[in-house]
């Protein structure tokens, strides 16, 4: 096989094959100077190029899918195999992203239970579980939650929360039992429900 062109750009080298195929590569990945028009490669050759460029191809989706908002390994890892690459080369990719810090999962679930409470009141059961769906490790999870503790709602934020609920339900039957249904739901633990309903005027 021929080099039949080549360009040099800041952050890769596009080269097209005399075969009509081209690739592109990730500057670092060939010496100076190697590569020119009307070089000749080998089967080992071109293999090379070929592996350098699928994963500089991977790295450019990924690198756009976490553009647009920040995103888990999970969800880079699925997205990456959606798209179809191999395992391999997404491997390397999330290795290389986490080196450089552009993955971190830790910082990811600070921010994304920052985010949810300034906008919600939930629990952190409920959090949990939305990260975990997320791929999120549960040690990671546990971590990123007591980084969080000082913006958990206090007991008189989540009375508020229930008593709205209980003013929509108290015509029907059970409404304190519907409302600490609601409370569990919203990933409150017993003992926070429990010192909510005493609030009522019961006790669970």
């Amino acid at each position: 096989m021929i080099i039949q062109d080549i360009e040099y750009t800041e952050r890769y080298i596009r080269i097209t094959l005399d075969t009509g195929e081209y690739m592109r590569v990730d500057n670092s990945s060939v010496p100076p100077g190697l590569l020119h028009r009307g070089a000749a490669i080998d089967i080992d050759a071109y293999n090379h190029l070929k592996e350098e460029s699928m994963l500089f191809e991977c790295k450019e989706k990924a690198l756009y899918y976490i553009s647009i908002r920040s995103r888990t390994e999970h969800d880079i890892k699925k997205y990456l195999i959606r798209k179809g690459f191999d395992k391999t080369t997404i491997s390397k990719v999330l290795q290389h992203f986490t080196e450089r810090g552009l993955i971190n999962d830790y910082d990811y679930a600070v921010r994304y239970i920052q985010s949810v409470r300034e906008h919600k009141i939930i629990g952190n059961k409920m959090l949990e579980k939305k990260l975990f769906e997320k791929g999120v490790d549960k040690g990671i999870i546990k971590k990123a939650i007591r980084k969080t503790e000082d913006k958990e709602p206090d007991i008189e934020q989540v009375y508020q929360l229930a008593l709205k609920k209980y003013n929509k339900v108290k015509d029907k039957e059970h409404p304190e039992e519907k409302v600490v249904s609601f409370l569990y739901q919203r990933g409150f633990n017993w003992e926070i429900i429990r010192k909510v309903m005493k609030k009522f005027g019961k006790n669970y």
